[in-house]
């Protein structure tokens, strides 16, 4: 069991990101994945498996997903929590598996089609698990701990990047928080899946929700406002990616990197405020990432999100853009997912 969790650990989460997982667990971390699974698997009797699967678990409900949150009433919420509460989950090698991923011989004589693996609660609230198995390109990021000379390479390049062609099995969630008369459906968002393809998969969850548990839905929220409040409120999280036009019919997209540890802010850099300031009226900004970090268990949970607009052309005529969905991303624990829609939800006027 702990190779199989240790394993799908590395399917589905970066290898910064497990290996705070894996510290926080007790686990004694080598240089990079390879050399870290042999080192956990020479010693097993000092792991917590349980504690890792549990892990495993936040992870599968919160970890890299595109949200899309829909108003519901107290009623309705209450009625999906007992439909969700009373579903049967079938039997498969899936279902079996979960809440570790098909090994890749698995994923090539599994059925790819949409099926419930699990019901999971917490405190926050009681949702549907959903496996798809899809195929999809993939950047990964290789450790420089992987190769010969790691200092040599670090000094060369700030990453380096596998490309992989394989079957991916995605946990897409269905949630109904205790505490929010909102509808989630969390669509798995691994990187190397594009925005459509996104789409497309929420709207077959939607569908689910709809004809299975057999509760119509309205529209997502919009979650357009939020994008200029998150800009204006320069106290509130570390902007670390924005996308504007200006009065000067300028497109622009500007990012702060990493250095380090730390990362600045993009709304305080200096070559950002200067350009603003020269400009003769206000930029309009359309896309934004924002971060926020902090500490718990001698670990800094660093939860993001992001929001985009299709651009300035859905600004034209006065007219005001749409967002129905959030990327929210490196959430290692439900208490990180909680907190960034908790802070979205602020700025979106999200009762």
């Amino acid at each position: 069991m702990l190779s199989e969790t240790l394993n799908a650990m590395r399917r589905r989460m970066a290898w910064r990101d497990a290996r705070k997982i894996l510290q926080v667990c007790g686990c004694e971390t080598g240089q990079g994945w390879a050399k870290t699974i042999a080192k956990i698997l020479a010693n097993p009797d000092h792991v917590d498996v349980g504690r890792l699967q549990d892990c495993l678990v936040e992870h599968n409900l919160c970890g890299e997903k595109f949200t899309k949150l829909y108003p519901i009433s107290r009623d309705a919420r209450q009625r999906l929590e007992g439909r969700i509460s009373a579903f049967q989950v079938g039997t498969s090698e899936t279902i079996t598996a979960y809440p570790n991923t098909l090994d890749d011989a698995e994923l090539a004589k599994e059925n790819t089609a949409l099926q419930v693996v699990a019901i999971e609660s917490n405190e926050d609230g009681i949702g549907l698990v959903l496996s798809s198995i899809i195929a999809l390109k993939t950047r990964e990021e290789i450790s420089f701990e992987e190769f010969d000379a790691p200092k040599e390479l670090q000094d060369r390049y700030d990453e380096v990047i596998g490309m992989t062609f394989r079957k991916v099995q995605l946990f897409s969630v269905i949630w109904v928080p205790h505490h929010r008369n909102y509808l989630e459906i969390r669509t798995d968002c691994p990187k190397g899946i594009n925005e459509y393809l996104s789409h497309g998969f929420h709207s077959t969850l939607k569908s689910f929700v709809v004809e299975v548990l057999g509760e119509p839905l309205g529209k997502p929220v919009n979650l357009w406002p939020a994008v200029r409040r998150f800009y204006d409120d320069d106290e509130d999280g570390i902007v670390t990616e924005i996308t504007f036009s200006t009065s000067t019919s300028g497109i622009k997209n500007e990012k702060m990197v990493k250095r380090g540890n730390e990362r600045l802010d993009q709304r305080k850099e200096l070559y950002h405020t200067a350009g603003k300031d020269a400009l003769p009226s206000d930029i309009s900004v359309y896309r934004i990432a924002v971060e926020w970090n902090f500490g718990d268990d001698q670990v800094t949970y660093s939860p993001n999100i992001a929001l985009s607009a299709s651009g300035p052309s859905s600004m034209a005529n006065g007219n005001s853009p749409t967002i129905s969905g959030v990327l929210v991303g490196n959430c290692l624990r439900a208490t990180d997912y909680e907190y960034a829609i908790d802070k979205l939800g602020k700025k979106a006027d999200m009762q």
